[in-house]
């Protein structure tokens, strides 16, 4: 049973907000142009520029030695009494008068140094000329007004004023550093935000705690290896596990993984027929679905591997080299080719047998409403051991439910970070509500965590503790066959049970390269088939398989 949900649950994936750092990169560049713009746009449209000129006064008694302590004191309330006088009204009124100006038009400020009889007074307005003349008038006038004040005081001008050459409130390059930093912070704190209170899947914890399903396996992330010369030329090369070292094990070990949970499935149920599909594009299904077959058939199984993708068929491009014409899909659902006279394209001399389309299928529609689709389907099980239905994405086409309802078992590809949590589990609900039987979900392209064992790579999604590896069990996340009763640790199957060394199967019994339908004769013919085909001088078991 899945742990109790919380109404505000927050996942920090290391790697997910590292991706969308790096996919909102240009958010943050955008923030600091914005910053910068905003800067230039008020200095030059709003910005009104003000001159400051300054000097520098000291207060000091007319009487007494001035070194001794009292009279520094005395000195500093006296500073502190001018500084008030300054910025009265009375002064600026005659500070403007004897400057020839109708007004002062311009603000002063007189400010003490702390413990000093020392005053810095500044005056601002819109002119430099201005401002220049208006503190000298201030200091020609001012002892009309501080004599009557303080009779005993005497100042002294220690800095004399001068004339301002630049703007006193300009931004300056520090300001401009501050607003750069500042709109870098906003938007990386942003990001970071919308990254964490994301609803969707990051990981296998909040797949546990977040959707109604089972987790079937998951899938790591794998990088796609391409030498220069690929880049330069644009080659896209698909990620599939057979026949390449540019796979890593882990991203093999995964799919190897989902396998053996699929024939598990075939053991207790019978389940033939797997319907593999995701709610949006782009989230691996093609690839996970091919992966999952590749493996099923290098443990010996005759798989058959359909591309029902109606609206975008997508398969032929990691099967590139495989793909015929004659295996065109359409040709066997049509009706124009009797699925007895099939020809199923082989990989590479395996035992996965595909049947792939370039095109989308335009009577798609009129397949499933007169099931075609299910007698041809229903014809293939008997030979096969699996067959694998790579669909359309849920959210492009509504007959995808019809499938499910035709297969034995439907899966979800679930891609870490991409589909909101509410939306899988409307998904899952919708297979269950038309029929459809969920065997659970993928977990796709799921990074390692950040710690010793998740980079060696003991599973897929790094979950370990002391005890037994997990808290999942002894096989870690993926070993949830404790809860399949006596198939636990593979049950009455142990080193597969009756299966061992997968029992009557093997090397993989008579379905091996040994066997009956061994690969030394190229052949998946069942007892149907007239053995006079195999002796046709124009038949080429290459060119194609038939069942």
């Amino acid at each position: 049973m899945k742990d109790k949900k919380t109404p505000f649950n927050i996942n920090i994936e290391i790697h997910s907000i590292i991706r969308d750092f790096i996919q909102n990169s240009w958010c943050i560049i955008c923030a600091v142009l914005i910053g910068l713009m905003g800067t230039y746009c008020a200095d030059t449209l709003v910005y009104s520029p003000e001159y400051t000129s300054s000097c520098t006064l000291v207060i000091t008694s007319k009487v007494g030695n001035y070194a001794s302590y009292s009279n520094l004191s005395v000195a500093a309330e006296m500073a502190n009494i001018f500084s008030e006088v300054f910025v009265q009204p009375s002064i600026k009124n005659l500070a403007a008068e004897n400057a020839g100006y109708g007004s002062f038009g311009g603000k002063v400020e007189a400010n003490v140094s702390a413990g000093t009889n020392i005053i810095e007074l500044k005056v601002t307005s819109p002119e430099p000329e201005r401002s220049l003349k208006l503190l000298n008038s201030i200091l020609a006038v001012h002892s009309q007004i501080t004599s009557m004040v303080v009779s005993n005081a005497f100042v002294s001008v220690l800095r004399t004023p001068t004339m301002p050459t630049r703007p006193s409130n300009s931004i300056s390059s520090n300001n401009k550093t501050v607003i750069v930093f500042s709109s870098i912070a906003v938007s990386v704190i942003a990001i970071f935000l919308i990254s964490v209170l994301r609803d969707t899947v990051k990981d296998e914890k909040s797949f546990n705690d977040k959707i109604e399903s089972r987790l079937i396996g998951t899938v790591t992330h794998e990088k796609k290896v391409l030498s220069i010369l690929d880049r330069i030329r644009g080659v896209k090369t698909g990620l599939l596990i057979h026949g390449t070292t540019r796979i890593s094990l882990r991203f093999s070990e995964s799919f190897h993984k989902i396998a053996t949970k699929f024939e598990y499935l075939n053991r207790k149920n019978g389940s033939k027929v797997f319907m593999i599909t995701s709610i949006a594009e782009n989230e691996g299904k093609s690839t996970v679905s091919s992966n999952i077959a590749i493996a099923l058939a290098m443990k010996g199984n005759r798989v058959l591997l359909l591309d029902l993708d109606a609206k975008k068929p997508a398969l032929y491009k990691l099967f590139r080299d495989s793909y015929e014409h004659g295996s065109d899909l359409r040709n066997l659902f049509s009706g124009k080719t009797p699925p007895n006279e099939f020809k199923f394209m082989r990989f590479k001399k395996t035992s996965l047998f595909l049947a792939l389309s370039k095109k989308p299928y335009s009577g798609y529609n009129e397949w499933i409403e007169n099931g075609s689709i299910h007698n041809v389907i229903t014809y293939l099980r008997d030979h096969a051991d699996y067959i694998i239905i790579d669909t359309a994405p849920l959210s492009v086409d509504s007959t995808v439910t019809d499938v499910a309802k035709i297969c034995d078992e439907s899966v979800l590809i679930v891609r870490t970070d991409t589909v909101v949590c509410a939306a899988i589990n409307d998904a899952l609900i919708t297979i269950k509500d038309v029929g459809g039987n969920l065997a659970g979900c993928i977990l796709n392209d799921v990074y390692p965590s950040f710690n010793l064992a998740g980079q060696i790579g003991f599973d897929e999604g790094g979950y370990y503790s002391s005890h037994n590896y997990s808290r999942y069990g002894k096989y870690g996340k993926y070993g949830r066959y404790g809860r399949y009763g006596h198939y636990g640790n593979y049950g009455n199957y142990g080193s597969y049970g009756n299966y061992g060394s997968y029992g009557r199967y093997g090397r993989y019994g008579k379905y091996s390269r040994y066997g009956k339908y061994g690969y030394d004769d190229h052949s998946l013919l069942d007892d149907i088939v007239d053995d006079e085909l195999k002796n046709k001088e124009n038949y080429n078991p290459d060119d194609g398989e038939l069942l």
